[in-house]
């Protein structure tokens, strides 16, 4: 059951929806004189202060917040924000990427602990290391190790939307990486794209044989001739 604070926060709301920003200011200041530690109050407010320049007393609201609920995503995104508006886009980019840890962590309890279809016994993708992964992509975007090493965890996370552009960024980079050929068509296979997946097959395929790269080769040949197979029985 709502308690007195939650309803006059509701009035709050109300209020900053039909454009009475001050009262709605003054109706969450209220609140927190009364009770520091209300959440929904602090994130509000924050915003609010934000909105009208006091990016200080913002942050400060803010950060109470995150001590108060340390899961919260949305604080700390806004966390990245306000410290982007002051122009510090170094400590924004830190606040960011927590939101970004906390966000992988949320995307896994979705489902279960571990992507489905990666195997009973495969370790599971840890948040922290794909926001490592992360970094290293943006700090080197020419690594095309590391680029497969996110999108690997992309697909475990059943992302492959995501896979498919980094994989396509390293294959741009090196065509002559067979593997890289597989890797992509298998994740434009799992984004629902099986025209691309067949054209990333076929191209890659007399590349692999090029290379003497059998495994890759005789792997991306089989899927080639599922998918057409599987094209032309559709089409009947």
């Amino acid at each position: 059951m709502p308690g007195p604070h939650d309803l006059h926060f509701m009035k709050a709301l109300k209020a900053h929806r039909a454009g009475n920003v001050e009262g709605a200011r003054q109706i969450l200041q209220a609140i927190l004189a009364e009770d520091a530690d209300h959440s929904d109050s602090l994130e509000v407010l924050g915003m609010i202060l934000s909105e009208q320049g006091e990016l200080d007393r913002a942050i400060e609201l803010t950060e109470r917040l995150v001590g108060l609920a340390p899961e919260s995503i949305m604080a700390h995104a806004n966390l990245s924000r306000y410290w982007m508006l002051k122009g510090d886009k170094e400590t924004a980019e830190e606040w960011q990427a927590k939101a970004r840890v906390l966000g992988w962590k949320e995307e896994i309890g979705r489902k279960g602990g571990s992507a489905t279809g990666t195997g009973a016994t495969e370790r599971p993708v840890d948040p922290d290391e794909v926001a490592r992964q992360e970094e290293t992509v943006s700090g080197d975007p020419d690594n095309v190790i590391a680029r497969m090493a996110l999108a690997s965890s992309y697909m475990k996370l059943e992302m492959p939307v995501k896979a498919v552009g980094h994989l396509r960024e390293a294959l741009a980079r090196d065509p002559e990486m067979s593997i890289l050929y597989l890797n992509l068509g298998k994740a434009l296979e799992a984004a629902n794209m099986p025209t691309e997946a067949i054209e990333i097959y076929a191209a890659g395929v007399p590349r692999a044989d090029e290379r003497g790269d059998l495994m890759p080769r005789n792997h991306m040949a089989s899927r080639l001739a599922d998918l057409k197979k599987r094209q032309a029985d559709s089409a009947t």
